[in-house]
């Protein structure tokens, strides 16, 4: 079993052509995060006008309460019980990412996925796990917003995400899962990069993105690429149960401080799957 060379350069060129003109073939995602990205754009919203947006998905509501009473953000603290408190204890930037993270969970649940929703719910499951890592590195690491760092892990693998969603019903580009996992690997950064271009992201989330696979020399992570990159580092390592393969005092550090904050870990990622 194996790709098709000229329908998977066919498939690559239009795929391309769709990014450079800041299409997106991607419904599911979009709709499902418009009100919460427009909303977020507006000059002087105030977290009532949000709440109320907010509260109009159910599923998203439940998270930004279930986070606002989190170990990461309420460690003993009096729990928070509307709405409102809930989105001024959480912050604009966190629900941004809970309304993405909701979107990516709900495509790869949904029907569309077909052959492809074991592969999918994998690289989903890699995603909240770098997440989550992510934000305790930049928290008891760096000066990096947690919550910024946390999003960059929910969307460092979305180039996969979008190849899977135009790849789904097709048969000719890839017929057997070892050629499917090589496209990605090949082409998901740089698709990853071109769809959050496209979506108008900071571009401090699309160039850690961009740069997730650069390793660096330093002792402690300074920017969101490097949080990204140990974060990921740190995920495949846990996943393949395997040591560090990079002896680096960064990644060192990392897996220490990753493994005496495993509460703050794991209530992170408890938020971001539901």
């Amino acid at each position: 079993m194996a790709t098709s060379p000229p329908a998977a350069h066919s498939f690559l060129t239009e795929v391309a052509r769709e990014l450079s003109s800041g299409e997106l073939s991607f419904p599911t995602f979009i709709d499902a995060t418009l009100k919460i990205r427009t909303a977020l754009n507006q000059p002087g919203i105030n977290a009532e006008a949000l709440a109320r947006i907010v509260a109009t998905e159910p599923l998203l509501a439940a998270r930004v309460l279930r986070l606002a009473n989190s170990t990461a953000l309420n460690p003993g603290g009096a729990p928070v019980v509307d709405l409102r408190n809930a989105v001024v204890r959480v912050g604009f930037g966190p629900i941004r990412t809970l309304a993405i993270a909701l979107a990516m969970e709900q495509l790869v649940r949904s029907k569309s996925m077909g052959d492809y929703e074991e592969i999918a719910r994998a690289l989903w499951d890699r995603c909240v796990d770098v997440a989550a890592q992510s934000f305790v590195i930049a928290r008891r690491l760096t000066r990096i917003d947690p919550h910024q760092a946390m999003f960059a892990g929910i969307v460092h693998n979305i180039g996969a995400f979008y190849l899977l969603a135009r790849l789904a019903g097709t048969t000719d580009i890839v017929t057997g899962d070892d050629d499917l996992m090589q496209l990605i690997a090949s082409w998901q950064v740089g698709i990853g990069h071109a769809v959050l271009s496209a979506m108008a992201l900071p571009d401090d989330i699309v160039s850690a993105v961009a740069g997730q696979d650069a390793p660096f020399a330093g002792d402690t992570p300074t920017t969101l690429a490097q949080v990204l990159f140990i974060a990921i580092r740190l995920s495949q390592e846990k996943a393949s149960q395997t040591g560090t393969t990079e002896q680096t005092p960064a990644l060192e550090q990392a897996a220490r401080i990753v493994a005496e904050s495993d509460q703050e870990r794991a209530s992170v990622a408890s938020v971001l799957t539901g």
